[in-house]
């Protein structure tokens, strides 16, 4: 080999080599703790690079939620004042700025909404105050008025309309009949609406969240502390890192960078605010982010710490082998002086001593070894098979593995106590003990002594104990505190297994064991009880709970005599019971107490309790959120209903159906059914209420059901199932049910009923010409003139379908109906709403030229109902009268010929 390379090589001398493998180990942990803080670092990073993506997403959900909702609501305003402006109500500034009191109050993170005119002019406001003043300059007013964007929200840049006051106003552009701009509605946004989002993702004191628009106005900046560095941040704030998220063409990214010239760089993570289905002239941003310094401090600190432990542990270890090596040389030298002393202790003392020799496998038994088992001295060799072969066969396993255990160094010790068999065939319990006094360069012991004490006595009188207190519960002990605090068991019964999960030899070594395994909640309070007891030297007495190693919970019951030893130790004479299952049951009994007296304050149904006095002595939360009635209001039923049923008539009402009701529970095993009454509360307010019970002996439970919003809400879908949303017309579903009972009824009566089927001409060619909102428009138009047409309040005119129409008309004969369609075709006529398309469509299929405007064609039919024909052939004429009169050029009635039948 290379000279130059035998330095790779330990040397020959043992000291020497000692010294060069602790520098091979030095550069090994070196090298593996580099390694590992550089892997830190690098997972620190990806870490907090997912954990800040994390928190934007969190923002950003939220956020896009919040811009549909005003989304939204700026589409409510617009539809109501459309609706407003077309059917020329007088008072649409005031329904209007109605709508936007609600909606404000209704809207969380909105500051004001507001509509303003095509001149700039604050029309409405959610803020009175702002009403008449002029807008026309803002941002977002020119943006909407000079690019006309029609479906996307405008997102201004964030400003300060006023000192201290930093806003982002989101806009939409009001359209009038002909599609011309006619002002925005707006909604302003606050940064301080947004600051309690912003901070609940904030994990570190030097995190930052906040809102951007793209434009690279910041809107919204928070820190766990405060918002950061006012109202409104500085100039140039986060430009730098938006330039970069820009240049990367994402919607989410990662940056790192300054977010002012004169600050550290910061990790950032930045998404763009994306709410399904709404486009977004200027799109805003979330971000979320951590000053890098402040990030890395904690690893930075571990790595000091690291280069100084392993500086230290270098020293120590350097020092350490310095000072081994010493005392080792010293102690060779009196290695053999102390060999021979031994010798002479082992032959001079009374114990069974025996020495190992593990190098030549020679044991030496001294004389009173072989006398404790009848044998003279040279009868017993020297071999440690004298020794194996002599125990007892159920004692071999375990005297073996400790014996192992102790050579391979997994025990601090060798400690066995087992059965030796004499010269006359019977058995003694020893004690066996040993100590490794010698080892080689390599640390395996080369010789070992020890001593074997006979404990056959002691061991007969501790089974026979054992065997009493085995059939004992729980378990018997002895339990001695010291004056300086430590604590031991001088003896435990085998229930100690059961009741602490410890062997008998763990506790009598170790006190602490015990008390490891108490219940850290009840450890305070069982020590104060023992320390108490030592002072006072009265009984003890506790109940705590004890966590076995598997992990299970188990309740225990310990009473113990304390009595005062020379020296001032106190020692303990007591048992410990296992109290679970009774405790348990206690435990669960109260628990299942203060459950139901929750559950009953709780419930999400009001309740109360009656006795047979009729007095009402128990009544939940639910009930006085409810009623508002205290026990001082109505201390009985009978109160109860003077004030629930003011109405004289209907308390009469109610009480009957209350009796029957009980008399039913009577007769059903004490159930009382669900009735629904109508209660009125100490507000003064009328509630819809099920009220239902049960009954037992002469006491009645009865529960409240709130039934009020319910109705409420089966009423209004209801008028939406029957309503057509478009034109406010009684729908197809409405119009059918009406023809089929005015058809029974006009057969009964043997009246006639009449149909007209109404059809606006080429109003395809009209959406596809003037654009589907202002066909809506035109729809709701005529819908309106037709509906201002009918005479009678049981007339019925209702939108069929598309751009169909149809109306019904009880007790009319066919010319009655001819004129009533007449008048409808007239009316539509004078609406001249402009049409030019029906021109040029009509003069193509060679139809007579209409007048450029909105007209209707109608196809009329009247029958006397009868017997066996189907009000559905009344809809049929009318439907193939109105195919007549759009064959014959539109614009015209058909009723094709006189009322059959």
């Amino acid at each position: 080999m290379p000279s130059a390379l035998r330095f790779l090589l330990p040397p020959a001398d043992r000291y020497r080599r000692e010294w060069w493998w602790l520098g091979v180990a030095g550069l090994l942990i070196a090298l593996l703790l580099v390694a590992d803080l550089w892997t830190e670092r690098r997972l620190l990073v990806r870490r907090e690079q997912q954990h800040l993506m994390q928190q934007t997403q969190i923002i950003r959900a939220s956020m896009e939620r919040q811009f549909t909702a005003v989304n939204q609501t700026l589409e409510n305003l617009l539809e109501v004042i459309a609706q407003s402006s077309f059917t020329g109500s007088d008072d649409v500034h005031e329904k209007v700025q109605e709508r936007l009191l609600s909606l404000s109050q209704a809207m969380v993170g909105v500051g004001i909404l507001t509509w303003i005119d095509k001149d700039g002019q604050v029309l409405a406001a959610s803020a009175p105050s702002l009403i008449g003043r002029d807008f026309s300059q803002r941002p977002y007013f020119q943006t909407a008025k000079n690019t006309m964007v029609l479906n996307d929200l405008i997102v201004s840049p964030p400003f300060a309309p006023e000192p201290k006051l930093w806003v982002l106003t989101l806009a939409r552009p009001v359209l009038d009949a002909q599609g011309e701009f006619d002002g925005v509605v707006t909604a302003v946004l606050r940064p301080e609406d947004f600051a309690d989002l912003l901070r609940s993702v904030l994990f570190a004191p030097d995190a930052r969240a906040g809102l951007i628009q793209g434009g690279g106005q910041t809107f919204a900046l928070q820190t766990l502390q405060d918002k950061l560095p006012g109202a409104t941040p500085p100039p140039g704030y986060g430009q730098a890192l938006l330039r970069q998220f820009w240049g990367q063409g994402q919607d989410a990214a990662v940056l790192q960078g300054p977010l002012l010239p004169h600050e550290g760089p910061r990790l950032v993570a930045v998404q763009m605010i994306t709410p399904p289905g709404i486009g977004m002239d200027t799109p805003m941003l979330v971000g979320v982010g951590r000053d890098v310094q402040a990030m890395f401090a904690p690893w930075y600190a571990r790595l000091w710490v690291s280069v100084g432990l392993y500086a230290v542990l270098a020293l120590l270890s350097a020092l350490g082998l310095h000072l081994i090596q010493s005392n080792l040389r010293r102690v060779q030298v009196k290695e053999q002086a102390l060999s021979e002393l031994w010798h002479a202790v082992l032959t001079a003392t009374g114990q069974g001593v025996w020495d190992y020799d593990v190098v030549h496998q020679r044991v030496y038994f001294s004389s009173t070894w072989k006398r404790a088992l009848g044998y003279a001295d040279d009868e017993v060799g020297d071999s440690l098979q004298e020794w194996q072969s002599r125990i007892h066969p159920d004692d071999q396993r375990q005297t073996q593995q400790a014996w192992q255990q102790y050579v391979r160094g997994e025990s601090p010790t060798y400690e066995s106590v087992h059965r030796l068999r004499c010269k006359d065939g019977s058995y003694r319990w020893v004690w066996g003990r040993g100590s490794i006094i010698e080892r080689d360069a390599q640390g395996l012991p080369t010789r070992i002594v020890g001593t074997n004490t006979d404990v056959t006595e002691e061991r007969r009188l501790r089974e026979r104990f054992e065997h009493l207190t085995q059939n004992v519960p729980g378990m018997i002990y002895q339990f001695q505190l010291e004056p300086d605090g430590r604590g031991h068991f001088p003896y435990t019964s085998q229930g100690v297994l059961n009741v602490y999960g410890l062997q008998p030899e763990q506790v009598q070594r170790d006190g602490r064991l015990a008390l490891q395994v108490i219940h850290p909640d009840d450890l305070p309070q069982v020590l104060a009880s023992i320390r108490q007891s030592a002072d006072t030297l009265t009984v003890w007495h506790q109940q705590y709970r004890v966590q076995s190693p598997n992990g299970q919970e188990r309740w225990v019951s310990g009473q113990a005599q304390p009595q005062r030893l020379e020296g001032g130790a106190v020692l303990w004479h007591g048992y410990i019971l296992d109290i679970t299952d009774a405790k348990l049951q206690a435990l669960e009994l109260e628990k299942a107490q203060r459950m139901l007296e929750h559950l009953i304050h709780t419930m999400p149904v009001a309740l109360c309790m009656v006795d047979d006095q009729r007095r009402i002595y128990l009544r939940n939360q639910r009930f006085l959120d409810y009623f508002g009635y205290t026990e001082a209001d109505v201390p009985t039923m009978d109160a109860w209903a003077e004030h629930a049923y003011p109405d004289p008539a209907y308390r009469q009402e109610v009480g009957q159906a209350w009796r029957q009701a009980l008399a039913h529970a009577q007769a059903h095993d004490g159930y009382i059914p669900s009735q629904e009454y109508r209660i009125t509360n100490q507000a003064g307010q009328e509630l819809v209420v099920a009220i239902s019970g049960v009954r037992f002996g002469h006491n009645f439970l009865v529960t409240f059901a709130d039934r009020t919003a319910q109705h409420t809400y089966s009423a209004m879908l209801e008028q939406m199932a029957f309503v057509d949303a478009l034109t406010n017309l009684p729908n197809r579903r409405r119009f059918d049910e009406a023809l089929q009972a005015e058809w029974l009824r006009c057969q009964r009566s043997q009246r006639p009923l009449a149909v007209l089927m109404m059809d606006i001409d080429y109003f395809k060619q009209y959406n596809d010409h003037y654009g589907h909102p202002e066909g809506d428009a035109c729809l709701r138009a005529v819908a309106q003139v037709l509906h201002g047409c009918l005479g009678r309040s049981y007339d019925l005119v209702a939108r069929y379908g598309g751009e169909e129409f149809v109306c019904l008309l009880p007790e009319c004969s066919l010319e009655g109906a001819r004129s009533k369609a007449q008048a409808m075709l007239q009316a539509v006529r004078d609406l001249q709403r402009p049409h030019a398309y029906a021109r040029n469509q009509a003069e193509a299929e060679g139809a007579p030229l209409g007048a450029g405007i909105v007209t209707i064609s109608i196809g009329v039919a009247a029958m006397l109902p009868q017997e066996g024909v189907q009000a559905t052939a009344l809809l049929a004429q009318a439907d193939a009268h109105l195919y007549a009169a759009k064959t014959a050029g539109r614009n015209q009635v058909h009723a094709g010929e006189e009322m059959n039948g």
